[in-house]
C-alpha cells in the first residue's frame, strides 16, 4: 500500500490485494481517513501512514462511506478518532449488523467503537447523501480541488457499486448518481 498524493493535502493509500477498498487520508482542517479498507490490511494501512508522517493516533476523524467490510478495517486500531457514517447506515447496522457489514469478523470491531451520525461537513468535506449502494451510502466533496470520493457509489470506469446487497436500494441509485454528475468534480477518488 504505497500513498499516492492526489492534491495538496490528499492522499490515497491503495486497498492493494483482495476486496480492500481505496483508503484517503485528508488533511485540509485535520488528519481525515476516509474508509479503512479491509481488516487484513491494517498492518500496511499504518505503515503507509507512517510514511507520510502520521501515527494512528493522530487521526483524528474517520469517515466511512458505507459499512462494509471491504472498507470498515479495524477501527480500534485508531483509538483517538472519532468515527462517522451517515444515520441511515448506522441505523441499518443496529437492526442488522450482519446485513449491513456483510462479514461476521468486523461485527465486533464496528461495536467497539461509537458510531456517530455525520451531518453536511466534516474536516472540510461536504457530506452528500448517495443510496443505492447500501441504503446509507455517502460520498464526500473537497470543493476547492474539485475531489470527489465516491466510496462504491461510482467508480472510475463509470460504472456504478453493485446494488443487489442486503441493504442496497436499487431504486435510488439513479437519483445519487444525477447529484454527483452535477458536482462537475476534476478528480474521482473511487472505494475501489
Amino acid at each position: 500500500m504505497k500513498p499516492e498524493k492526489i492534491v495538496s493535502e490528499v492522499w490515497k493509500i491503495s486497498g492493494g490485494s483482495g476486496l480492500s477498498s481505496n483508503v484517503y487520508l485528508v488533511d485540509v482542517i485535520e488528519p481525515t481517513l476516509i474508509d479503512l479498507g479491509s481488516p487484513e490490511n491494517t498492518k500496511s494501512l499504518i505503515k503507509s501512514l507512517k510514511e507520510l508522517g502520521y501515527d494512528s493516533k493522530d487521526i483524528v476523524n474517520v469517515v466511512f462511506t458505507h459499512l462494509h467490510f471491504d472498507h470498515v478495517g479495524r477501527p480500534s486500531k485508531f483509538g483517538s478518532a472519532s468515527f462517522f457514517a451517515s444515520e441511515e447506515e448506522i441505523s441499518a447496522f443496529d437492526k442488522n449488523p450482519s446485513g449491513v457489514a456483510i462479514a461476521d469478523e468486523v461485527i465486533s470491531e464496528l461495536k467497539s467503537v461509537k458510531l456517530k451520525p455525520l451531518g453536511d461537513e466534516i474536516a472540510g468535506l461536504k457530506v452528500i447523501k448517495t443510496p443505492g449502494h447500501t441504503v446509507g451510502s455517502v460520498c464526500l466533496w473537497l470543493p476547492e480541488q474539485k475531489v470527489l470520493f465516491s466510496g462504491d457509489t461510482i467508480f472510475s470506469d463509470g460504472v456504478y457499486g453493485r446494488v443487489d446487497l442486503p441493504t442496497s436500494v436499487p431504486d435510488k441509485m439513479r437519483i445519487s448518481l444525477e447529484k454527483l454528475r452535477l458536482l462537475k468534480y476534476k478528480v474521482l477518488c473511487p472505494g475501489h
